[in-house]
């Protein structure tokens, strides 16, 4: 998922971002599993500007996140289509197919 204003914790492997599809500020996360794939879970503004005054907060976030996995309520869509249900998969091709043809140039800022 592309997402503008997207910071990146590349140590503990997610990014967060807003979503101008969704209208949504959104936390990536990565599973480490045979094939790496993302999750995406819905989080506020105010969480998403733990980036510059909390990160261990954002941390924390993210692995609360990852450990719920699909049943969060948070939870968005997952790139492993195994992991949706009918309407997140509908998202996720949608959102796919937008961002295949956005050509447009990426600022990501590492935090």
């Amino acid at each position: 998922m592309r997402l503008e204003k997207e910071k990146v914790r590349t140590t503990k492997y997610y990014s967060i971002g807003f979503s101008p599809y969704l209208k949504k500020y959104v936390l990536s996360v990565v599973v480490t599993w045979v094939a790496w794939y993302n999750r995406y879970y819905e989080i506020s503004e105010e969480e998403y500007l733990y980036s510059k005054n909390d990160i261990e907060q954002l941390d924390m976030l993210a692995k609360e996140c990852l450990e719920a996995g699909s049943s969060s309520e948070r939870f968005l869509y997952a790139d492993k289509i195994e992991e949706n249900n009918m309407e997140q998969n509908k998202i996720m091709k949608e959102i796919r197919k937008r961002d295949s043809m956005d050509q447009s140039e990426r600022e990501i800022e590492r935090i």
